[in-house]
């Protein structure tokens, strides 16, 4: 009988653990911002445990749905500062961003060229690749309120954290859309502004403007509009 009630018991405590965790997957579509070409399709496989983000795998396939990169993120305490790692096989480039011992480690390889090193102290609140997305449901408030907010990004390929501005453009329809910037309006010419729209009701991303993390052969960043699609 005992037995019998502990088995019971390691069965209720088993559904319960997997009960708090939930997987979300949805996709996104880049399109050359020119022709409007469909360049990749992004797979994202999102696991949440007690509403925070656990992991995150996304996949990249080409419009011939043939697989060319993966990444993997890792998130801890902090969601905004996820752990990551990026491999695009087609041109032989991978980077990554861990945290270890109270320090950001990062690196990143190509073909003719590899460097890594560790990041210093943020100017302002630290982001990591996807952590982005968290980062802007931390500051929602704000942004309705049409605050601008100053975040640091973490580049890989530069070994360094890049202030950005996060200025809200408009509300329209129930979506907000807003422009990340380079946060020093002397150099702000040197990069495109990219554009993020926003479901007002499920702050989840809608459409996104602007440079990528995926390169061409050439080792440029590919700029792109994607739009996103989720499950019912």
């Amino acid at each position: 009988m005992i037995k019998y009630f502990t088995t019971v018991l390691l069965i209720l405590v088993s559904s319960t653990l997997i009960a708090e965790e939930l997987v979300l997957s949805y996709r996104g579509d880049a399109f050359s911002m020119e022709g409007g070409e469909l360049l990749y399709t992004e797979y994202h496989r999102l696991t949440l445990k007690d509403g925070k983000p656990l992991t995150r795998e996304t996949r990249y396939q080409t419009s011939d749905t043939e697989e060319f990169a993966k990444k993997q993120n890792q998130y801890s305490d902090n969601p905004a500062t996820p752990d990551f790692n990026l491999t695009d096989t087609r041109y032989g480039y991978s980077e990554e961003v861990t945290y270890d011992n109270g320090k950001w480690r990062v690196s990143y390889s190509e073909p003719e060229e590899s460097d890594k090193g560790t990041l210093g102290k943020p100017d302002y609140t630290p982001v990591i690749d996807a952590g982005f997305d968290e980062f802007v449901r931390s500051v929602w408030p704000k942004l309705l309120d049409e605050e601008t907010v100053r975040f640091s990004f973490a580049v890989p390929s530069r070994l360094e954290w890049v202030n950005f501005r996060l200025i809200p453009l408009e509300r329209e329809d129930g979506k907000l859309t807003v422009e990340m910037r380079l946060s020093s309006r002397l150099l702000s010419w040197l990069l495109d502004p990219v554009k993020l729209t926003y479901d007002e009701e499920t702050q989840r991303l809608l459409t996104y403007r602007g440079l990528t993390n995926i390169r061409n052969k050439d080792g440029e960043g590919i700029k792109a509009e994607i739009r996103y699609t989720y499950p019912d």
